[in-house]
């Protein structure tokens, strides 16, 4: 065969190969039947290294499968090695994808309420989105105001005042005024409201409306129930949890007690539901996770307690002293010195079973610690870390500007930084 030969016949075989490739699987099913009916020129059709229609078409749906399967596990594999790099990595740098300016005067708060950012300080609070838009603003005059949110309502109150304001996302739900100045107040999601009063030798724990109408007051001594440490809510309203720190034959005695103030708690006069005592501990710290769990944090370790008269169903008991306790949906966190010097801190990660989900020990400078969204935010006024909540360091790095505030909106990568004079939003790299 000559060279001229040669490659006619061979541009012959890619034409048709090329013609093949470029038709539909139905037109291949077509040309195939036809040609066993012969109503096409088999001849033509076959491969001039005799192979038929049938074994072309075969030979070609089998490339293309082929050719997609590689395709498929190739970007299964580029997947794959993305979703292990951002899980496993470790980012120390980010960039600023967005500034926006802040005029706010020095001492103003932020606190996360959903999708939304509640900013307050002593001349009134605001709703705004975490790019500064204001939803909505609502002002008063307070000397120190203290808050407490619960989902989307928030409560603001006077520290050693009387005035307490009560706001969720659509703006002011309701305001009153106490006769007795606030020593501590939290809040339900209805707007139900909870305040600490104290009355000379007398506490007074009294539950409200959020249009100031009373529901219910809890009268106590140190002689009597001891002096009411923490407070808390049920997300619902209907029930309550006080700690109270008393003294018990000349030995210091807890005791956390609940109160029904639902369907549950008509039938006891005063509304109690359950109590427990800790003998020779201080619990500084009650909470309701939802409306049948709540846990009581004392200096030596947790109890939760569960179902619908709060029974205690799990505890854990710890030999260091408690640095730092933060929580969300589903995870309670603690902090602790490192005894061994190998790190800074220890942290121990717990569900609300009762059961340690993580340890690990952090190498990070704080002053401030608390949960969004599933990691956990370190910062002080010059830098920031993140860790997940398997104990693995996600981000760490300095900070160009002072932090006021940092906070996680479940986006990917971004975090928002709050400086004195800006909304930064950044994303780590």
């Amino acid at each position: 065969m000559n060279k001229k030969t040669w490659k006619e016949r061979f541009s012959g075989i890619i034409n048709r190969i090329n013609f093949f490739n470029n038709m539909e699987d139905d037109d291949l099913d077509e040309m195939s039947e036809a040609a066993e009916n012969g109503g096409t020129d088999q001849a033509w059709l076959d491969d001039s290294d005799g192979r038929s229609l049938e074994d072309v078409v075969a030979h070609n749906r089998r490339m293309r499968l082929i050719t997609r399967a590689v395709v498929v596990v190739v970007l299964l594999g580029a997947a794959a090695g993305f979703y292990l790099y951002n899980r496993l990595h470790t980012f120390d740098d980010y960039v600023i994808a967005k500034s926006i300016d802040n005029t706010m005067t020095s001492g103003t708060q932020y606190e996360m309420a959903g999708k939304y950012l509640y900013r307050y300080n002593s001349d009134g609070v605001s709703c705004v989105t975490h790019k500064n838009e204001v939803k909505w603003s609502v002002t008063y005059s307070m000397q120190s105001p203290i808050v407490d949110v619960c989902g989307t309502t928030m409560v603001i109150a006077e520290q050693q005042g009387t005035q307490v304001y009560v706001v969720n996302a659509d703006g002011l739900l309701g305001s009153f005024t106490c006769l007795l100045p606030i020593l501590k107040v939290r809040v339900s999601n209805q707007g139900v409201v909870a305040v600490v009063l104290q009355d000379e030798d007398v506490t007074w724990v009294r539950l409200y409306d959020a249009d100031g109408t009373s529901i219910a007051n809890d009268k106590t001594t140190i002689s009597d129930s001891g002096y009411p440490l923490d407070v808390d809510l049920s997300p619902n309203g209907e029930k309550m949890v006080v700690s109270y720190l008393g003294i018990t034959e000349g030995v210091m005695t807890s005791t956390v007690v609940f109160y029904d103030f639902g369907s549950t708690g008509d039938s006891s006069s005063d509304h109690e539901l359950n109590s427990e005592v800790f003998s020779g501990v201080v619990v500084p710290q009650v909470f309701f996770m939802d409306n049948t769990t709540a846990v009581a944090v004392a200096d030596d370790g947790f109890t939760v307690f569960r179902g619908s008269t709060l029974e205690k169903k799990a505890e854990q008991s710890f030999d260091d002293e408690i640095v730092s306790c933060f929580y969300d949906d589903d995870t309670l966190g603690f902090l602790f010195a490192d005894s061994t010097g190998e790190n800074d801190y220890r942290m121990e990660l717990y569900n609300y079973r009762g059961k340690q989900t993580a340890s690990a020990g952090l190498d990070a400078d704080f002053e401030e610690i608390k949960m969004e969204n599933g990691q956990i935010l370190m910062y002080t006024s010059s830098s920031c870390s993140v860790y997940t909540k398997n104990g693995r360091l996600r981000y760490s790095s300095a900070y160009e500007t002072e932090i006021v505030d940092l906070f996680y909106f479940a986006e990917f990568r971004r975090y928002l930084v709050i400086t004195k004079d800006s909304f930064d939003q950044i994303r780590i790299c």
